[in-house]
């Protein structure tokens, strides 16, 4: 018991609110030589005084005990991942995040009928910023929709919990669920059908 400071504890709490060690023995119901030995750690209060003597002082038990938990709360973080094409969003969007990877790629698209080609910048972008699919929605052109996924961290390990990881922005809304919660799934791609930016037959 040598390493226990409860002594030094109310030692200095009792001098904090500015007490005698014979003022402190008769609100607790002890004698003044009984407080002179909890200080000098010669002996420590008993048990079923300690709850009393936390509370005179406003400290907790673990204060009282001078005990810090050896093991932090975990820190939880989202990392999101999305493909982007630099020219269809706000340049703006790249100070909220790490551009892993970039890419020239060759995208079609159809123009009356007839197939038409152009060369593209796309991006693979990280960002661990908070509720980011939010952030990026502000900065995206009208009429286009981005997917992309997340991987939850705890202290910088995977884990696999019930929040969501899976990710679809566009201007006018964000969706977001749990790749394995399908009803939610079919009721998103239904949204889009209606908003225009799938194609029924692709569901």
């Amino acid at each position: 018991m040598s390493n226990l400071k409860i002594g030094e504890k109310i030692k200095a709490k009792r001098r904090a609110r500015d007490l005698t060690q014979e003022e402190l023995a008769t609100i607790l119901g002890v004698t003044k030589a009984a407080v002179s030995k909890w200080e000098t750690g010669e002996s420590y209060p008993d048990i079923t005084m300690l709850p009393q003597i936390a509370q005179l002082f406003h400290i907790n038990m673990d204060e009282l005990f001078d005990y810090t938990p050896e093991h932090k709360p975990l820190k939880i973080t989202n990392e999101y991942h999305f493909g982007l094409t630099y020219d269809d969003v706000d340049k703006r969007i790249f100070d909220h995040g790490t551009i892993k990877e970039c890419s020239l790629q060759k995208c079609g698209y159809i123009v009356n009928d007839v197939m038409e080609t152009t060369w593209k910048v796309h991006v693979y972008f990280v960002s661990t910023e908070q509720d980011f699919p939010y952030t990026l929605q502000k900065y995206i052109k009208p009429g286009l929709l981005w997917d992309g996924y997340s991987v939850r961290l705890a202290d910088g390990k995977v884990i696999d919990d019930d929040k969501p990881n899976k990710h679809y922005v566009c201007s006018q809304k964000v969706w977001e669920y749990k790749n394995t919660d399908y009803k939610y799934l079919r009721q998103m791609l239904k949204e889009q059908v209606e908003m225009g930016y799938i194609d029924e037959d692709d569901i």
